[in-house]
């Protein structure tokens, strides 16, 4: 993942020689969340990767099939780091806390997954192409879904509607990446040697973020014990 691969360069570790699919997907990835996806040619993702545009066909069949390639690329690195938070922990306000700072962790550093995925739903005609990104990030929603209904089971969360829950979570951080210039002008914050937002920022929007969770969906420990007195009595 690209918070990896940025941190071993600071600690000057070499990294290893790209294949020619890897070249071709950072290559649209970068291209896609700049010119969107009908302002993105094969020749300029084959100019950009070096590499003949035959390639393109030869490993990804067309464009389509190529941003479907880069959008399952950002599911399967988000959903690598939430199934290492499943094997780590059972407790689901440890996995929900932990969970709210992987995700504004990984689209900090990974800006074009929102930018690429808004911008595209937002223009689509085709039905069947949006049905197939939703579906792929179907994949990561049902791993967070599932620890909100343990944790509602659990009688550690707020009796939200799930599905909802996730969605009002998401979207101010995924409102950053998307609208960031707005956001700069709003909170007078400019980009630092490439990235979006300072380190400093993302860390306030981490502790933020969790601080959200624990108002709007997890109870409150005193009032769980309250709870168990109370149930105990009776």
């Amino acid at each position: 993942m690209l918070w990896y691969d940025q941190r071993e360069c600071a600690m000057g570790v070499a990294k290893p020689e790209l294949s020619k699919q890897e070249k071709i997907l950072n290559a649209a990835e970068k291209l896609f969340a700049e010119s969107g996806y009908n302002g993105t040619t094969t020749r300029a993702i084959a100019k950009k990767a070096k590499v003949n545009i035959a390639m393109l066909s030869y490993y990804f069949g067309g464009k389509e099939q190529l941003l479907h390639a880069v959008i399952e690329r950002f599911s399967e690195n988000l959903g690598s780091v939430f199934d290492q938070i499943e094997r780590e922990t059972a407790d689901p306000v440890d996995r929900m806390i932990r969970w709210m700072e992987a995700y504004v962790e990984y689209i900090f550093e990974n800006p074009n997954h929102a930018r690429i995925v808004y911008r595209h739903v937002s223009v689509s005609q085709n039905p069947d192409d949006i049905t197939k990104l939703v579906n792929e990030f179907n994949k990561i929603r049902n791993i967070v879904l599932k620890v909100i209904e343990d944790g509602i089971e659990a009688g550690l969360f707020h009796r939200v509607d799930p599905q909802l829950a996730i969605t009002i979570l998401i979207a101010p951080v995924n409102a950053m990446i998307v609208e960031s210039n707005v956001v700069h002008l709003r909170l007078g914050i400019s980009p630092v040697r490439g990235r979006l937002y300072p380190v400093e920022f993302k860390q306030k929007v981490k502790e933020e973020m969790k601080q959200l969770c624990r108002r709007f969906l997890i109870i409150d420990q005193d009032c769980r014990d309250g709870a168990a007195t109370k149930n105990l009595q009776t």
